[in-house]
Protein backbone atom coordinates (compact mmCIF):
# COMPACT_ATOMS: atom_id res chain seq x y z
CA UNK A 1 0.00 0.00 0.00
CA UNK A 2 2.81 2.31 0.58
CA UNK A 3 4.11 1.98 -2.81
CA UNK A 4 0.51 2.72 -4.38
CA UNK A 5 0.28 5.70 -2.51
CA UNK A 6 3.93 6.87 -2.98
CA UNK A 7 2.32 6.66 -6.79
CA UNK A 8 -0.64 7.87 -7.00
CA UNK A 9 0.70 10.77 -5.30
CA UNK A 10 3.58 11.54 -7.91
CA UNK A 11 0.57 11.45 -10.79
CA UNK A 12 -1.96 13.11 -9.02
CA UNK A 13 0.43 16.09 -8.38
CA UNK A 14 2.04 15.80 -11.50
CA UNK A 15 -1.58 15.86 -13.45
CA UNK A 16 -1.73 19.77 -11.38
CA UNK A 17 0.83 20.95 -13.97
CA UNK A 18 -1.11 19.46 -17.13
CA UNK A 19 -3.01 22.71 -18.24
CA UNK A 20 0.70 24.17 -18.56
CA UNK A 21 3.05 22.22 -19.43
CA UNK A 22 3.21 21.31 -23.61
CA UNK A 23 3.69 17.58 -23.75
CA UNK A 24 6.43 18.40 -26.09
CA UNK A 25 8.55 18.94 -22.64
CA UNK A 26 7.28 16.84 -20.70
CA UNK A 27 4.14 14.23 -21.34
CA UNK A 28 3.68 12.29 -17.71
CA UNK A 29 1.44 15.73 -16.80
CA UNK A 30 -0.67 14.86 -19.78
CA UNK A 31 -1.06 11.22 -18.95
CA UNK A 32 -1.95 12.37 -15.45
CA UNK A 33 -4.45 14.43 -16.72
CA UNK A 34 -5.80 11.73 -18.95
CA UNK A 35 -6.17 9.04 -16.49
CA UNK A 36 -7.01 11.96 -13.58
CA UNK A 37 -10.46 10.54 -12.34
CA UNK A 38 -9.12 7.02 -11.54
CA UNK A 39 -6.07 9.02 -9.99
CA UNK A 40 -8.04 10.67 -8.02
CA UNK A 41 -10.94 7.32 -6.88
CA UNK A 42 -7.61 6.00 -5.96
CA UNK A 43 -6.42 8.75 -3.98
CA UNK A 44 -10.19 9.10 -2.39
CA UNK A 45 -9.47 4.54 -1.34
CA UNK A 46 -6.01 5.45 0.29
CA UNK A 47 -7.68 8.29 1.84
CA UNK A 48 -10.07 6.00 3.63
CA UNK A 49 -7.60 3.16 4.01
CA UNK A 50 -4.58 5.23 6.00
CA UNK A 51 -7.20 7.06 8.14
CA UNK A 52 -8.69 3.68 9.11
CA UNK A 53 -5.24 2.70 9.93
CA UNK A 54 -4.50 5.59 11.55
CA UNK A 55 -1.07 6.35 10.00
CA UNK A 56 0.54 9.43 8.83
CA UNK A 57 0.52 8.15 5.43
CA UNK A 58 -3.07 9.51 4.86
CA UNK A 59 -1.24 13.10 4.12
CA UNK A 60 -0.52 11.86 1.19
CA UNK A 61 -3.96 11.26 -0.78
CA UNK A 62 -5.06 14.14 1.10
CA UNK A 63 -2.89 16.78 -0.28
CA UNK A 64 -3.00 15.18 -3.81
CA UNK A 65 -6.95 15.59 -3.52
CA UNK A 66 -6.82 19.22 -2.31
CA UNK A 67 -3.67 20.19 -4.85
CA UNK A 68 -6.38 18.81 -7.48
CA UNK A 69 -9.40 21.49 -6.65
CA UNK A 70 -9.19 22.54 -10.53
CA UNK A 71 -9.98 18.84 -11.95
CA UNK A 72 -12.64 18.05 -8.96
CA UNK A 73 -14.16 21.60 -10.05
CA UNK A 74 -13.92 20.79 -13.81
CA UNK A 75 -16.01 17.53 -13.47
CA UNK A 76 -18.53 18.25 -10.61
CA UNK A 77 -20.36 21.05 -9.68
CA UNK A 78 -23.09 21.39 -7.57
CA UNK A 79 -26.40 20.00 -8.21
CA UNK A 80 -28.66 22.41 -7.10
CA UNK A 81 -26.87 25.80 -8.87
CA UNK A 82 -29.70 27.66 -9.44
CA UNK A 83 -30.94 28.43 -13.07
CA UNK A 84 -30.20 32.07 -15.08
CA UNK A 85 -33.60 33.84 -15.56
CA UNK A 86 -33.59 35.02 -18.94
CA UNK A 87 -35.96 36.58 -21.91
CA UNK A 88 -36.74 33.74 -23.99
CA UNK A 89 -36.27 34.87 -27.79
CA UNK A 90 -32.71 36.67 -26.54
CA UNK A 91 -30.91 32.82 -26.18
CA UNK A 92 -28.97 31.22 -28.63
CA UNK A 93 -29.26 27.32 -28.47
CA UNK A 94 -25.81 25.22 -29.21
CA UNK A 95 -25.61 21.72 -29.92
CA UNK A 96 -22.16 19.72 -30.18
CA UNK A 97 -22.16 16.26 -31.10
CA UNK A 98 -19.67 13.45 -31.82
CA UNK A 99 -21.99 11.25 -34.00
CA UNK A 100 -19.85 8.63 -34.54
CA UNK A 101 -20.22 8.37 -38.19
CA UNK A 102 -24.11 8.45 -37.70
CA UNK A 103 -23.75 4.82 -37.67
CA UNK A 104 -26.11 3.78 -34.86
CA UNK A 105 -28.33 7.26 -35.52
CA UNK A 106 -29.06 5.37 -39.07
CA UNK A 107 -29.57 1.96 -37.06
CA UNK A 108 -31.94 3.61 -35.04
CA UNK A 109 -33.68 5.61 -37.54
CA UNK A 110 -37.20 3.96 -37.22
CA UNK A 111 -37.20 5.09 -33.13
CA UNK A 112 -34.72 8.53 -33.40
CA UNK A 113 -33.41 11.17 -35.79
CA UNK A 114 -31.21 13.82 -35.26
CA UNK A 115 -34.03 16.24 -36.32
CA UNK A 116 -36.00 15.40 -33.06
CA UNK A 117 -32.97 16.44 -31.22
CA UNK A 118 -33.03 20.00 -32.70
CA UNK A 119 -36.51 20.64 -32.34
CA UNK A 120 -37.14 19.20 -28.94
CA UNK A 121 -34.03 21.29 -27.61
CA UNK A 122 -34.93 24.53 -29.83
CA UNK A 123 -30.85 24.48 -31.37
CA UNK A 124 -30.02 26.98 -33.61
CA UNK A 125 -26.15 26.33 -34.01
CA UNK A 126 -25.30 22.43 -34.01
CA UNK A 127 -21.69 21.29 -34.62
CA UNK A 128 -21.22 17.77 -35.57
CA UNK A 129 -18.10 15.60 -35.47
CA UNK A 130 -17.27 12.29 -37.05
CA UNK A 131 -19.65 13.24 -39.36
CA UNK A 132 -19.65 10.56 -42.73
CA UNK A 133 -22.47 10.89 -45.73
CA UNK A 134 -22.77 9.15 -49.22
CA UNK A 135 -20.83 10.89 -51.44
CA UNK A 136 -23.74 11.41 -53.73
CA UNK A 137 -25.99 12.51 -51.34
CA UNK A 138 -27.93 15.32 -52.31
CA UNK A 139 -27.22 18.68 -49.47
CA UNK A 140 -30.52 19.72 -49.83
CA UNK A 141 -31.51 16.63 -48.52
CA UNK A 142 -29.25 16.84 -45.87
CA UNK A 143 -29.84 19.73 -44.16
CA UNK A 144 -33.93 18.49 -44.21
CA UNK A 145 -32.40 15.70 -42.52
CA UNK A 146 -31.58 17.79 -39.33
CA UNK A 147 -34.09 21.03 -39.89
CA UNK A 148 -31.67 23.42 -40.02
CA UNK A 149 -31.33 25.58 -43.31
CA UNK A 150 -27.49 26.32 -43.66
CA UNK A 151 -24.37 24.13 -43.51
CA UNK A 152 -20.86 23.97 -43.81
CA UNK A 153 -19.03 20.75 -44.23
CA UNK A 154 -15.24 20.25 -44.31
CA UNK A 155 -14.53 16.83 -45.56
CA UNK A 156 -11.10 15.82 -44.59
CA UNK A 157 -11.31 12.09 -45.97
CA UNK A 158 -13.11 11.53 -49.18
CA UNK A 159 -13.80 8.43 -50.80
CA UNK A 160 -15.67 7.05 -53.84
CA UNK A 161 -18.64 5.86 -51.99
CA UNK A 162 -18.89 8.46 -48.81
CA UNK A 163 -16.96 11.27 -47.27
CA UNK A 164 -15.78 12.18 -43.39
CA UNK A 165 -15.28 15.31 -41.51
CA UNK A 166 -16.90 17.41 -39.40
CA UNK A 167 -19.91 20.42 -40.07
CA UNK A 168 -22.11 23.10 -38.77
CA UNK A 169 -25.59 23.62 -39.20
CA UNK A 170 -27.25 26.82 -38.37
CA UNK A 171 -30.78 28.37 -38.17
CA UNK A 172 -29.19 31.45 -38.92
CA UNK A 173 -27.05 32.71 -42.09
CA UNK A 174 -23.55 31.36 -42.60
CA UNK A 175 -21.48 34.29 -44.26
CA UNK A 176 -17.90 33.20 -44.21
CA UNK A 177 -16.12 29.40 -42.83
CA UNK A 178 -12.63 28.69 -43.23
CA UNK A 179 -10.84 24.85 -42.46
CA UNK A 180 -8.16 24.43 -40.48
CA UNK A 181 -6.08 21.23 -41.68
CA UNK A 182 -4.29 19.23 -39.12
CA UNK A 183 -2.95 16.95 -42.15
CA UNK A 184 -5.19 14.03 -41.02
CA UNK A 185 -8.16 12.13 -42.39
CA UNK A 186 -9.84 11.21 -38.87
CA UNK A 187 -8.71 14.55 -37.03
CA UNK A 188 -10.12 18.44 -38.04
CA UNK A 189 -11.01 22.19 -37.23
CA UNK A 190 -13.09 24.52 -38.68
CA UNK A 191 -14.86 27.91 -37.80
CA UNK A 192 -17.96 29.54 -39.89
CA UNK A 193 -19.29 33.69 -39.44
CA UNK A 194 -22.91 32.86 -38.22
CA UNK A 195 -25.00 36.50 -38.30
CA UNK A 196 -27.28 36.57 -35.96
CA UNK A 197 -30.02 39.48 -36.00
CA UNK A 198 -27.99 42.45 -36.34
CA UNK A 199 -24.60 40.64 -34.55
CA UNK A 200 -22.01 38.44 -36.24
CA UNK A 201 -20.56 35.04 -34.01
CA UNK A 202 -17.77 33.13 -34.62
CA UNK A 203 -17.81 29.25 -33.68
CA UNK A 204 -15.36 26.91 -33.89
CA UNK A 205 -15.81 23.37 -34.15
CA UNK A 206 -13.00 21.21 -33.10
CA UNK A 207 -12.00 16.98 -33.43
CA UNK A 208 -8.66 16.92 -31.87
CA UNK A 209 -6.45 13.44 -32.06
CA UNK A 210 -7.97 10.83 -31.28
CA UNK A 211 -6.51 8.34 -27.99
CA UNK A 212 -6.98 5.02 -29.90
CA UNK A 213 -7.02 3.61 -26.29
CA UNK A 214 -10.08 1.33 -27.36
CA UNK A 215 -8.02 -0.59 -30.08
CA UNK A 216 -5.23 -1.70 -27.51
CA UNK A 217 -7.46 -2.38 -25.16
CA UNK A 218 -9.22 -4.73 -27.03
CA UNK A 219 -5.73 -6.43 -27.75
CA UNK A 220 -4.96 -6.55 -24.10
CA UNK A 221 -7.80 -8.11 -23.80
CA UNK A 222 -7.28 -10.66 -26.27
CA UNK A 223 -3.70 -11.30 -25.21
CA UNK A 224 -5.62 -11.34 -21.48
CA UNK A 225 -7.92 -14.50 -22.34
CA UNK A 226 -4.79 -16.38 -22.75
CA UNK A 227 -2.92 -15.56 -20.37
CA UNK A 228 -0.35 -14.07 -22.80
CA UNK A 229 1.79 -11.98 -20.35
CA UNK A 230 4.59 -10.49 -22.85
CA UNK A 231 1.69 -9.72 -25.81
CA UNK A 232 -0.29 -7.63 -22.38
CA UNK A 233 3.49 -5.94 -21.89
CA UNK A 234 4.39 -5.13 -25.36
CA UNK A 235 0.23 -3.54 -25.24
CA UNK A 236 0.60 -1.77 -22.55
CA UNK A 237 4.24 -0.23 -23.93
CA UNK A 238 2.38 0.55 -27.65
CA UNK A 239 -0.40 1.83 -25.87
CA UNK A 240 1.74 4.48 -23.48
CA UNK A 241 3.95 5.09 -26.87
CA UNK A 242 0.89 6.06 -28.57
CA UNK A 243 -0.23 8.40 -25.76
CA UNK A 244 2.23 10.19 -25.73
CA UNK A 245 2.43 10.81 -29.25
CA UNK A 246 -1.39 11.60 -29.53
CA UNK A 247 -0.80 14.34 -26.63
CA UNK A 248 2.32 15.85 -28.54
CA UNK A 249 -0.12 15.92 -31.64
CA UNK A 250 -2.98 17.37 -29.99
CA UNK A 251 -0.79 19.84 -28.15
CA UNK A 252 0.19 21.03 -31.94
CA UNK A 253 -3.31 21.27 -33.16
CA UNK A 254 -4.57 23.25 -29.93
CA UNK A 255 -1.96 25.75 -30.80
CA UNK A 256 -3.08 26.25 -34.29
CA UNK A 257 -7.00 26.87 -33.40
CA UNK A 258 -5.73 29.04 -30.59
CA UNK A 259 -3.53 31.33 -33.49
CA UNK A 260 -7.00 31.62 -35.30
CA UNK A 261 -8.87 32.47 -32.26
CA UNK A 262 -6.11 35.44 -31.72
CA UNK A 263 -7.33 37.02 -34.78
CA UNK A 264 -11.34 37.26 -34.80
CA UNK A 265 -12.76 40.13 -33.87
CA UNK A 266 -15.89 38.66 -33.86
CA UNK A 267 -17.71 36.97 -30.71
CA UNK A 268 -16.03 33.65 -29.78
CA UNK A 269 -17.83 30.14 -29.34
CA UNK A 270 -15.26 26.80 -28.96
CA UNK A 271 -16.94 23.34 -29.18
CA UNK A 272 -16.37 19.82 -29.78
CA UNK A 273 -14.27 16.75 -29.17
CA UNK A 274 -11.27 17.26 -27.91
CA UNK A 275 -10.28 14.23 -26.60
CA UNK A 276 -9.01 15.12 -24.09
CA UNK A 277 -9.84 16.32 -20.15
CA UNK A 278 -10.91 19.54 -18.95
CA UNK A 279 -6.95 20.18 -17.39
CA UNK A 280 -5.21 18.83 -20.31
CA UNK A 281 -3.29 21.25 -22.68
CA UNK A 282 -4.93 20.84 -25.50
CA UNK A 283 -8.04 22.24 -23.97
CA UNK A 284 -6.55 25.17 -21.94
CA UNK A 285 -4.77 26.41 -24.10
CA UNK A 286 -7.55 27.03 -26.85
CA UNK A 287 -9.76 28.33 -24.13
CA UNK A 288 -6.97 30.50 -23.02
CA UNK A 289 -7.43 33.48 -20.63
CA UNK A 290 -10.65 34.37 -22.24
CA UNK A 291 -13.08 31.25 -22.52
CA UNK A 292 -15.19 30.01 -20.18
CA UNK A 293 -15.74 25.94 -19.87
CA UNK A 294 -19.70 25.94 -19.97
CA UNK A 295 -19.59 23.27 -17.69
CA UNK A 296 -17.64 25.00 -15.08
CA UNK A 297 -20.43 28.12 -15.96
CA UNK A 298 -23.80 26.09 -16.09
CA UNK A 299 -23.02 22.36 -15.35
CA UNK A 300 -24.54 20.57 -12.75
CA UNK A 301 -24.02 17.25 -11.38
CA UNK A 302 -21.03 15.22 -12.11
CA UNK A 303 -19.81 16.26 -15.85
CA UNK A 304 -18.72 12.96 -18.29
CA UNK A 305 -19.56 13.15 -22.39
CA UNK A 306 -17.39 10.03 -23.22
CA UNK A 307 -19.87 6.59 -22.23
CA UNK A 308 -17.07 4.61 -22.43
CA UNK A 309 -14.13 4.24 -19.55
CA UNK A 310 -17.57 3.70 -17.23
CA UNK A 311 -18.58 6.93 -17.90
CA UNK A 312 -15.52 8.59 -16.00
CA UNK A 313 -14.37 11.33 -18.89
CA UNK A 314 -15.37 14.35 -20.17
CA UNK A 315 -13.76 15.49 -23.43
CA UNK A 316 -16.89 17.22 -24.87
CA UNK A 317 -17.20 21.11 -24.97
CA UNK A 318 -18.66 23.95 -25.32
CA UNK A 319 -17.04 27.56 -24.18
CA UNK A 320 -17.18 31.60 -25.18
CA UNK A 321 -15.78 34.68 -24.58
CA UNK A 322 -16.83 37.18 -22.48
CA UNK A 323 -19.12 38.49 -25.15
CA UNK A 324 -21.94 35.78 -23.76
CA UNK A 325 -23.50 34.88 -20.55
CA UNK A 326 -24.37 31.18 -19.95
CA UNK A 327 -27.33 30.23 -19.24
CA UNK A 328 -28.02 26.61 -18.96
CA UNK A 329 -26.08 23.28 -19.61
CA UNK A 330 -27.04 19.91 -20.19
CA UNK A 331 -25.71 16.85 -21.77
CA UNK A 332 -28.54 14.36 -21.93
CA UNK A 333 -27.98 10.68 -22.33
CA UNK A 334 -28.57 8.99 -26.08
CA UNK A 335 -27.36 5.46 -27.12
CA UNK A 336 -26.93 7.13 -30.43
CA UNK A 337 -23.09 6.95 -30.31
CA UNK A 338 -20.45 7.00 -27.90
CA UNK A 339 -20.45 10.28 -26.70
CA UNK A 340 -23.29 12.58 -25.31
CA UNK A 341 -24.53 15.65 -27.00
CA UNK A 342 -23.66 18.61 -25.61
CA UNK A 343 -26.50 21.51 -25.33
CA UNK A 344 -26.11 24.51 -23.92
CA UNK A 345 -28.12 28.37 -24.04
CA UNK A 346 -26.12 31.45 -24.25
CA UNK A 347 -26.74 34.93 -24.25
CA UNK A 348 -25.07 37.35 -26.69
CA UNK A 349 -24.38 40.52 -24.51
CA UNK A 350 -25.51 43.76 -25.32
Amino acid sequence: MKPTTLGMAFLGICGVFAPYINPDKWWIPALSGLFMPVIMIMNIYLLVYWSICKKWWVILPLITIICNYNFLSSMFQSPWKKDIPYTKGNEITIGSYNVEGFYWIVRNEGKYNLKDLVEENHIDILCFQEHCEEAQQDSIAVKERFGLPHRRVFFNRKTSWANFGISIYSRYPIIRHGEIDFGSEKNASMWADIAIKDDTIRIFNNHLQTTNVSINQKKYDEYKSVKNWKGQARTLVTLLEQLKENFEIRARQSILVRQIIDTTQYPVVICGDFNDTPISFAFNHIAGKDIKDGFRDRGKGYGHSFNGIKGLLRIDFIGYNQSFKGLSYQSPYLSLSDHNPIIMKIELKK
